[in-house]
């Protein structure tokens, strides 16, 4: 495994300011040339939750090295947060976007098959690079290169989504949006188009944080738009589960709830190897 950071304000020579984010940690499988075994893989842009107000640990290396043992070359954004606001973490994800498509050849990636899986907080900047791909602070920073932002599939772990301030994670919003623009032009299940990839959600029934409606409006939203869809609801879990096992909480995990939820993951990997997700010979 080669595990290295790449500093994208430097990469795009783009002014940092104050912005203390726009890391990528890569996981890259090599080689072995010896064996002759040269690969294309698929890519995944992990982004893990926190609120907007900070970046969870874990939901960052145990759901890189998940996706990566699945043959995935994988990377983690370390975003920007509070005070930090719109557009900045929305610049963030399109630069970590855009630098997976600039440098798929070299990094042994199909740049066809760049999936995004977002958790919570992480899973609504998923979502606003899935489906605003095109938003004027995109245009603004990428010009014609906005529609490569877009990935090209789409994994929900219990994500905020909805505006509705009856359902909302009213912390992400306010630390997303601050003054800068209005709630409800982030609420996600009104923002679908046709044009969004195919996305797995999944979320738990009494998730206290995020309710379970916010996977639920999304996933309807997305079937009534006729984007290839798939929701998963498990009975039980509290929210933040990530891969739910002991690479990100205490071991031994005694909770039956973890158990049944930890099927997400090979769930996840067989949608996306449904649609085109796959490691290919060179």
């Amino acid at each position: 495994m080669i595990c290295d950071t790449v500093d994208l304000y430097g990469y795009f020579s783009r002014p940092r300011g104050s912005a203390e984010g726009g890391v990528l940690t890569r996981y890259l499988h090599g080689q072995i040339e010896e064996a002759h075994l040269q690969k294309v893989r698929p890519a995944m842009l992990v982004i893990p939750g926190g609120g907007y107000g900070m970046v969870s640990q874990r939901e960052s290396e145990p759901v890189a090295t998940a996706y990566f043992a699945a043959g995935y070359n994988v990377f983690v954004l370390r975003y920007s947060v509070a005070p930090a606001h719109y557009p900045t973490q929305l610049t963030e994800a399109g630069m970590a976007m855009l630098y997976l498509r600039h440098e798929a050849a070299a990094l042994n990636i199909d740049g066809a098959h760049v999936a995004a899986v977002g958790f919570s907080a992480g899973g609504h900047l998923c979502g606003c690079i899935s489906l605003l791909w095109d938003d004027p602070a995109l245009v603004s920073a990428f010009g014609a290169e906005c529609g490569k932002i877009r990935p090209d599939a789409s994994v929900y772990a219990y994500a905020v989504v909805t505006a509705d301030a009856a359902k909302y994670h009213g912390g992400s919003f306010r630390n997303f949006c601050a003054d800068a623009v209005p709630f409800e032009a982030y609420s996600l299940e009104k923002k679908v188009r046709p044009a969004a990839p195919p996305a797995f959600l999944w979320a738990t029934s009494d998730d206290g944080a995020v309710p379970v409606e916010n996977s639920v409006r999304l996933y309807s939203a997305l079937h009534d738009a006729g984007v290839p869809a798939e929701l998963h609801l498990f009975e039980h879990g509290p929210h933040g589960m990530s891969v739910c096992n002991e690479e990100a909480f205490p071991s031994p995990v005694e909770d039956p709830a973890f158990a049944r939820a930890a099927n997400w993951l090979p769930l996840s990997l067989t949608f996306l190897k449904a649609h085109g997700f796959c490691v290919q010979n060179k």
